[in-house]
């Protein structure tokens, strides 16, 4: 499908009708406009702000075509209690198709996606009567957004390397990939891929501690690292906690395994710590600081749900010695699918959604590319900077 915003029909209507609650007499009324919106099979989006076009009010089962030319406002952007966006509708043939319904809805944009149980055409004076049924039939999946999850494949991340010898802020970088996002109007794309309502722009920055894996018995390489942060609420307020992570393989040419631990307890020592829980002898080798921007990244099509981060991974050097040159990266990372899904849908958009962020980056004058190496080769980048100091 193409990228670009096209004229959607919206069904606008007081909020306890979205609830399937009981509305007073005088709210038993829809109004439906012409709204440009981005939509595909899954899920759609809406900017409902401003004046849009009039097609037809709904007053109980009377439908009320409104002649060409009028327009009236949205009020409140795109929460009005009383008019808020409700489903996404096609008239063919003299009937309504209800594609979507809605999701979220924020201050800038609607979230619609298409109902788990469908609802047959239907004549248009019983706009009213279906929607109620379909808000009732489809509650748990609108009103409650992780009843319509799963997770349908388990894939790595995929890496954008970023070569660049300016400085680089990762969170404008992101704030830009949004925008990005937003425009919507990259041809070349044959996926329409959305910002994830409810998951915005995330900024993360935190201390870590690299290690290399020293010869051993399981003839296992690679790196052990402790990200020293955690999301766990804390019984202390400075108990120390972080994530405890290998990245592994048995010979060269072998693919890295990686195994990741929240919430591991350490002391002054977060090497031995580190070296004890993976039972595996390492040399420590850098003390680094990862600084990221990340967001949820939707498909219109499929309801695949990526996270797109961006990354610095700065090695931290004592006091008196030069500075090392930090590591650019991109991860693109496969989170959950919103519905029916399958392992190779994901695979795929997975790939377009890197070679999207590449030609975003290309377009930004960095040199990126896609980096299969992945995380082994931002470690190797960090080790080779802290060898050459």
């Amino acid at each position: 499908m193409s990228a670009a915003l096209d004229e959607a029909l919206i069904v606008f209507g007081n909020w306890r009708l979205r609830h399937a609650e009981p509305s007073p007499e005088g709210a038993r009324r829809l109004r439906v406009q012409r709204v440009r919106a981005r939509q595909g099979a899954r899920a759609a989006q809406a900017d409902c702000r401003g004046a849009h076009a009039v097609v037809a009010h709904c007053v109980e089962a009377a439908w009320q075509p409104v002649a060409p030319g009028r327009q009236e406002p949205c009020q409140s952007h795109n929460v009005d209690p009383d008019w808020m966006p409700l489903a996404h509708v096609d008239i063919r043939g003299g009937l309504v198709q209800l594609r979507h319904l809605v999701d979220r809805a924020d201050r800038h944009v609607t979230h619609f996606i298409a109902p788990p149980l469908p609802v047959a055409p239907f004549a248009p004076g019983l706009l009213y009567e279906r929607l109620w049924q379909a808000f009732q039939a489809n509650h748990l999946q609108t009103s409650n957004y992780e009843c319509h999850y799963a997770v349908h494949a388990t894939v790595g991340d995929m890496h954008v390397a970023i070569d660049t010898a300016a400085p680089l802020d990762v969170l404008a970088l992101g704030d830009a990939w949004l925008d990005e996002l937003a425009a919507g109007t990259e041809a070349e794309s044959a996926v329409d891929f959305v910002a994830q309502i409810g998951d915005e722009l995330q900024h993360c920055c935190h201390d870590n501690v690299l290690c290399r894996v020293l010869p051993n018995l399981g003839h296992r390489h690679g790196w052990a690292n402790a990200a020293l942060f955690s999301r766990k609420r804390r019984a202390q307020a400075l108990e120390p906690l972080g994530e405890f992570s290998t990245l592994l393989r048995q010979d060269g040419d072998a693919a890295w395994t990686e195994r990741r631990e929240s919430d591991r307890p350490y002391g002054t020592a977060v090497e031995v710590d580190l070296a004890q829980h993976v039972d595996l002898p390492l040399q420590p080798v850098a003390r680094w600081r990862r600084t990221g921007a990340s967001s949820g990244c939707e498909s219109l099509e499929t309801g695949n749900l990526f996270s797109v981060g961006f990354h610095r991974a700065q090695p931290v050097s004592p006091a008196g010695s030069p500075a090392v040159a930090p590591v650019f990266h991109c991860v693109i990372a496969y989170l959950r699918t919103r519905g029916e899904g399958s392992a190779a849908l994901v695979a795929r958009e997975q790939a377009a959604l890197r070679e999207k962020v590449v030609r975003f980056l290309q377009r930004r004058g960095l040199h990126a590319a896609a980096d299969d190496q992945g995380l082994a080769r931002v470690y190797e980048r960090i080790s080779e900077g802290v060898a050459h100091r």
